[in-house]
């Protein structure tokens, strides 16, 4: 699914840890137009549902999650 998911802006907080990749995704979603998709790469085994939880209090859209390697991949879409 990931491989069909075209990201707008890529974010790279790879070896940042908690919280600093959720701090730079919502930096770029803040910026971000709606509509767009935000690709967040991130080590931190906590950043899939630290994403999870902050994408869905704040109303945007968790559109995959993926691993590849110790890299994980996830896209969240930009809400209005």
């Amino acid at each position: 699914m990931v491989n069909e998911v075209n990201a707008d802006i890529t974010v790279d907080a790879k070896f940042k840890s908690c919280p600093g990749p959720l701090i730079a995704l919502a930096d770029a979603v803040g910026k971000a137009q709606p509509g767009q998709v935000v690709k967040l790469l991130a080590t931190d085994p906590a950043a899939p549902s630290d994403v999870k939880e902050w994408a869905q209090s704040v109303g945007h859209k968790l559109i995959a999650t993926e691993k590849s390697g110790d890299v994980y991949e996830i896209y969240v879409g930009v809400s209005g």
